[in-house]
């Protein structure tokens, strides 16, 4: 290998990974404030989290990592006049950069597999730990602000106050769903997981239940339950990984004729026995929303593995403009090379990929749409190298 191929791997890889571990430990110190803080997450509880976050962390660094270091690195080879020295030694400027390239394009691969892992696996690690660990949230939140409403507004306990052994003191409880209202004298938390659809149990103690208006009534004990997906929404839905998407899209699609089949089924015999109001139940009546689920669900599994591949492959895109934005620089400031590639790419690339991928999401654009940003970055990174030369 040649010296100077060496030479610019070993500067540029050196600068790329100290950056990628400053910022990982910088966005997970911010993920997991903003789990404790604003998702009322004990910090033991949030700690348990950090593990599973790595993927997520790693595919939001690795861009800038990847700009930072192309720019430290090419604005002081500018500054020290290097480029001009391999110029006069007849090598292209371009020569410097094939081997950043070829590294950046195993940066973004490794990248591709960090995206995949943030949108199934790291999802789906992170809703078990808060579901399991909801009881010791609960009982926090009942302690400081003596109620507790599910996100959705279906389910609502009210205590006086909360032992230190977990025991809820004169609860009040009510439910929408069912038109369940009631009081205890004590009551007990128990978060059911090990089940296909886990289940927030209240085991109430003395108990007077109201089970429809007007009818209430007096026993021992009372068991009130409240489904983990009231208690728990994430905004992140948890995704197929690329491996599997294929099969998903082929079940979801499956599911769709196989609704497409009972509603005609259903027509049909109606028709047949002369029942006009076959038609006119909650299937039919429903269709049209039904149909839009299966539609936007096959979106999203269509777009999965474009998605996952623009995003790890903006490290390359990312390099692709910043190194000859750090060359032309005349300024050789890494500073104001690493703020100009980064705004371009802000103005850029995060419009057109967000655009891109809404529009793949709702089926308005096909599904490489999600490239967008980086076939943007890509034509005005030829321009860029064609500066240079």
């Amino acid at each position: 290998m040649k010296i100077y191929v060496r030479y610019v791997l070993f500067g540029v890889v050196k600068i790329f990974t100290f950056a990628l571990f400053i910022s990982t430990f910088l966005l997970l110190f911010l993920l997991v404030a903003e789990t404790t803080f604003g998702s009322k997450v004990p910090l033991s509880l949030a700690f348990q989290l950090i593990p599973y976050l790595i993927p997520e962390i790693f595919s939001m660094a690795l861009p800038v990592a990847s700009l930072l270091a192309v720019s430290v690195f090419f604005a002081r080879m500018r500054s020290n006049n290097e480029l001009i020295a391999l110029k006069s030694m007849g090598i292209a400027p371009w020569r410097v950069l094939v081997p950043v390239w070829i590294f950046m394009t195993g940066v973004s691969i490794f990248g591709i597999w960090c995206n995949d892992l943030s949108i199934s696996w790291t999802r789906m690690q992170i809703t078990h730990v808060l579901l399991e660990g909801f009881e010791t949230t609960l009982l926090n939140q009942l302690r400081t602000e003596k109620r507790f409403v599910t996100p959705t507004g279906q389910y609502e306990i009210k205590v006086s106050d909360v032992t230190e052994d977990g025991v809820l003191l004169n609860p009040e409880f009510s439910g929408k769903i069912g038109g369940i209202n009631g009081v205890a004298e004590s009551a007990k938390i128990e978060v059911d997981f090990n089940v296909e659809n886990p289940v927030v149990h209240i085991h109430l103690t003395n108990a007077e239940v109201e089970a429809t208006p007007g009818q209430g009534f007096l026993q021992a004990s009372y068991d009130f339950p409240i489904p983990l997906t009231e208690v728990y929404r994430s905004k992140k839905r948890v995704d197929p990984p690329a491996t599997k998407v294929k099969e998903a899209l082929e079940n979801l699609e499956a599911k769709h004729k196989a609704y497409h089949r009972a509603l005609a089924s259903n027509a049909m015999f109606a028709f047949l026995c002369g029942n006009l109001n076959g038609t006119a139940n909650e299937d039919w009546k429903n269709r049209a929303e039904t149909e839009k689920h299966f539609f936007r669900q096959q979106c999203r599994y269509k777009h999965t593995i474009p998605r996952i591949t623009a995003a790890g492959f903006s490290c390359f895109f990312f390099v692709w403009i910043g190194a000859p934005i750090a060359i032309l620089w005349k300024k050789a400031d890494f500073t104001f090379a690493f703020f100009a590639s980064f705004s371009i790419s802000v103005l850029l690339y995060y419009p057109l990929y967000t655009i891109g991928l809404q529009a793949a999401k709702t089926g308005t654009l096909p599904p490489t749409a999600t490239w967008m940003g980086n076939v943007a970055l890509g034509i005005l990174g030829i321009f860029l190298l064609k500066k240079i030369h």
